[in-house]
């Protein structure tokens, strides 16, 4: 589910509930999203039937904001070392504006998203598949610093993003992403951006 294709009311339901995630002792409950934002359970039950509907519609939501980006910048630039920038940059502003659903995509959260824990571990697959692919692609283009296979500057690439989540998801200080992605660029691609 695309931000696009939601309820205003079903938006601020899922921003809660990534609030709520921010804090693994909180037990998320639907009387607890409708106390963070001040409606009644009825209002929350207008938007989803369960609480594990709502669960569903935060793992779409994820879906789209890290797999969206990597499917979308084929179409912007042939650059892979641009692509990449690009991709890194749209996670980056994912994780920074999501630390609960930084920490979810870690597999952490509350124990009532237990239940996401296969569908997390494979959009983490696809995001580190995507990555890989791009990278395959940069080494045909050229793009990769002599020396430095796919496979290592995925792991490196892919690294920095789980690093990134670490960090938002528990409050520990890190660098700015702009000088992440210098160090990535710097050691594993041809054409720094």
């Amino acid at each position: 589910m695309a931000t696009n294709d939601m309820t205003t009311g079903q938006l601020r339901i899922l921003k809660a509930v990534a609030t709520l995630l921010e804090n693994p002792a909180t037990k998320i409950t639907v009387q607890r999203i409708a106390q963070e934002i001040h409606v009644t359970d009825g209002a929350i039950y207008r938007h989803y039937k369960s609480k594990d509907e709502i669960f569903e519609a935060i793992a779409a939501y994820m879906e789209s904001n890290l797999l969206g980006p990597l499917n979308a910048v084929a179409k912007q630039t042939d650059s892979t070392p641009k692509r990449l920038e690009m991709v890194f940059e749209q996670h980056m502003a994912f994780l920074e504006g999501h630390p609960g659903l930084a920490r979810l995509l870690l597999g952490g959260g509350s124990t009532e998203a237990a239940p996401m824990a296969e569908r997390l571990k494979l959009l983490n697959a696809k995001v580190r598949a995507q990555l890989a692919q791009l990278l395959k692609f940069g080494e045909a283009q050229g793009a990769l610093v002599a020396g430095v296979t796919p496979e290592q500057a995925t792991e490196v690439l892919y690294g920095l993003l789980v690093g990134t989540a670490v960090s938002y998801s528990f409050g520990l200080p890190q660098l700015p992403a702009g000088q992440k992605w210098k160090i990535f660029a710097g050691s594993c691609l041809r054409v720094s951006s």
